[in-house]
């Protein structure tokens, strides 16, 4: 998976964070907004063998490590699921040449996320 932080805009994240629980919830839809382009993106690219894996990929609930904030996008390494094949095309196999989407589509809507979450956050803070 895609993985998008909520980083360098500490002002806003302080602000955030002062106001406790509702600081919380702006934070987390403003993550999850933010990742919508990223997997819209990703599905339109992914491979496409029955259609099925498409509607498997989705967004994460929010999650923390270590200070940071974030949402998973895509699919997992582990991932059991009817969509694993896809992590082949993701990363590659002994076999098979990797052909990301997930990646690309990261790398292509990172601004457009770190937009949304800024105004999400303005938004949210009243501003």
């Amino acid at each position: 998976m895609a993985d998008l932080e909520v980083q360098g805009m500490q002002a806003l994240i302080d602000r955030v964070n002062a106001l406790g629980k509702q600081g919380k919830k702006v934070e987390n839809k403003a993550l999850l907004k933010a990742a919508e382009p990223i997997l819209a993106d990703a599905i339109s690219n992914a491979p496409e063998r029955t259609g099925r894996g498409k509607e498997l990929l989705k967004i994460s609930r929010p999650k923390s490590k270590g200070g940071s904030k974030y949402v998973l996008i895509g699919l997992d390494k582990r991932d059991i699921s009817e969509a694993f094949y896809m992590k082949f095309s993701e990363w590659g196999t002994s076999r098979q040449p990797a052909k990301p989407f997930l990646g690309p589509a990261y790398e292509n809507n990172k601004s457009k996320a770190i937009d949304i979450i800024k105004a999400e956050f303005r938004k949210g803070l009243g501003l």
